[in-house]
């Protein structure tokens, strides 16, 4: 009798567990009074409401393929306001689709943290949550939209907007373990210039832990006007990738400012005409830059498309490393005020110029007389030139090398890019070198085993499975106006209806209409010249974007199936 019970007992508890619940909540104690009782696969709805000076704390296990979801009002009406804050911790959990705006807070504290006193979060997710202009009104506060502690943690389709005062917008913090977080599809949108050190975008880091792992994945996320200071991302750690982002009329550059071996690919950066915009700034060991795309960026020096800085002899961990062993090849830098900066900032402190390193299969277009495409600011650099080719007459370098100048390179204008045409000497011209295993252009297409083009882009036919973002290919649903968006054409009326994508247009034209999916790769393209265009989206993934193209411009957005 006492075994039947016992065996009931425990078939009792499975079936509890194995059916999810939901509790919805509206107060942070009631989503404290819930700690114990969460299972893997169990949800707590957050009211649609405004939550005022609310400091909620999610706690639970969850469970790889069963996640403990905290989730807001779909239509994005779950908002945090005043002193609010959110912390995350635990294991496998997931919290999506809230809000926060009009900042109360005077504290230096996180809006969002992946931790709660010494219980971290790990295999944890930030999904479709918006945080816009959540800035303390004294701008000395130093406070982080969010701050991520633990491992394995994800932070994905969110926009981060409008902060004003000191700190990080999101911040890895480390310990020995590494760190494996992954940051994308988020929009980093408009920060103002702070003024000082410490307005960073992201920062993966600190100079205390420059020399442990972090091993974080940056990926297919956009910066637009991201002007908080030159450090728009601002690498402190070891072994991180940084790849398929786009960087869009920002005041800065992506930094790596203290640790070693990070890669840096596939990226897209476009400088504003009023910008003193930047690309990439090496420090440290063991760099590879390769695969990406520079145009019309205005800053020099620390600022350069691609700078290397000198070090500092026996630099402490907050100072200037030596540049070693950076491997910079096939990139392609068009209309740019200066190409290549060496040993920039060299004194009598940064007297260590960089060494040991290559820069090779490079393509370098330039238009106007102040344009620089190499700037030895210490000649003394121990750098193997190879294989890069330029339409200028001279490199500008004291011993030039490694250099084709005066070269023919007809251009062409496809999306957004710059790419080499019919008679364009970069065209199967790459010498062997660093990157001979290199296998795909910054599209994704394929390269050959041999005679590969010079720079970034890869003549090909194939599909092209990555491009340069906008803001409606990543976040959530928002609505934040920035000067990029001034340029689109709108359309007013569209929808999707019984997997029927439908579009209405004013009139009769030449259009071309392309749908992508989040991560760029094309599920289909046509013309019409009708003032209707109707598709079936059967099979589409459930958010997908939409791209028209007529004579007028282009217009992108995001719909959900």
């Amino acid at each position: 009798m006492k075994l039947t019970i016992f065996i009931l007992i425990i078939s009792c508890m499975f079936a509890t567990q194995a059916n999810a619940a939901v509790y919805p909540v509206s107060s942070a104690s009631e989503i404290s009074s819930l700690a114990t009782s969460l299972f893997p696969g169990d949800t707590v709805l957050l009211a649609a409401k405004t939550w005022l000076n609310e400091e909620v704390v999610f706690k639970g296990n969850g469970s790889e393929t069963k996640p403990i979801v905290f989730m807001g009002d779909e239509t994005m009406k779950t908002i945090f306001t005043g002193t609010s804050r959110m912390k995350i911790a635990g294991n496998y959990l997931e919290v999506k689709n809230v809000v926060f705006r009009e900042c109360a807070i005077t504290e230096e504290v996180p809006v969002i943290e992946f931790r709660d006193g010494s219980l971290l979060a790990n295999h944890s997710r930030l999904t479709n949550v918006t945080i816009d202009a959540y800035s303390p009104a004294n701008k000395e506060v130093d406070s982080k939209y969010v701050s991520l502690y633990g491992t394995y943690n994800r932070v994905d389709h969110c926009s981060f907007s409008g902060k004003t005062n000191s700190g990080a917008t999101l911040v890895v913090w480390l310990d020995a373990t590494p760190d494996y977080h992954q940051i994308d599809h988020n929009y980093f949108g408009s920060r103002p210039d702070l003024g000082v050190n410490g307005g960073e975008t992201i920062r993966i880091g600190t100079s205390d832990w420059e020399s442990y792992n972090s091993n974080c994945i940056v990926e297919l996320n956009v910066f637009e006007e991201c002007d908080g200071e030159i450090e728009i991302i601002s690498n402190k750690s070891v072994g991180n990738i940084y790849r398929y982002n786009t960087f869009t009329n920002c005041n800065g550059t992506l930094t790596l400012r203290h640790g070693s071996y990070c890669k840096v690919y596939g990226n897209f950066f476009f400088g504003g005409a009023t910008k003193n915009s930047g690309g990439i700034r090496l420090i440290g060991e063991g760099h590879e830059v390769y695969n990406n795309y520079l145009e019309n960026l205005n800053g020099t020096s620390f600022r350069a498309a691609i700078c290397l800085v000198n070090g500092i002899p026996d630099s402490p961990a907050n100072g200037y490393k030596q540049v070693l062993k950076a491997s910079i090849g096939y990139n392609t830098i068009v209309n740019c005020r200066q190409a290549f900066a060496i040993g920039a900032e060299k004194s009598t402190e940064k007297s260590l110029a960089p060494a040991n390193s290559v820069i090779e299969n490079n393509l370098v277009i330039t238009s106007g007389s102040s344009a620089e495409v190499v700037k030895e600011y210490d000649t003394s650099a121990g750098i193997s030139w190879t294989g890069n080719i330029t339409n200028a007459t001279s490199t500008g370098m004291a011993t030039p090398s490694g250099f084709t100048t005066g070269a023919t390179l007809p251009m062409v204008s496809q999306g957004d890019l710059q790419r080499p045409t019919t008679g364009n000497q970069a065209i199967g011209a790459a010498l062997t070198g660093a990157f001979d295993t290199l296998s795909v252009d910054i599209d994704g297409q394929a390269r050959p085993s041999s005679l590969k083009d010079v720079g970034c882009d890869q003549q090909s036919d194939n599909q092209i499975l990555i491009r340069p973002l906008t803001k409606e290919d990543v976040g959530p649903s928002y609505s934040i106006t920035t000067a990029a968006s001034d340029i689109k054409k709108s359309v007013e009326r569209y929808y999707v209806k019984n997997d029927q994508l439908t579009i209405a247009f004013d009139g009769y034209g030449d259009r071309i209409i392309s749908t992508y999916t989040l991560d760029g790769k094309l599920l289909s393209k046509s013309k019409t010249n009708d003032n209707q265009y109707l598709a079936s989206v059967s099979g589409f993934p459930q958010l997908f974007i939409v791209e028209i193209r007529d004579s007028g411009g282009r217009y992108s957005m995001k719909l959900n199936r």
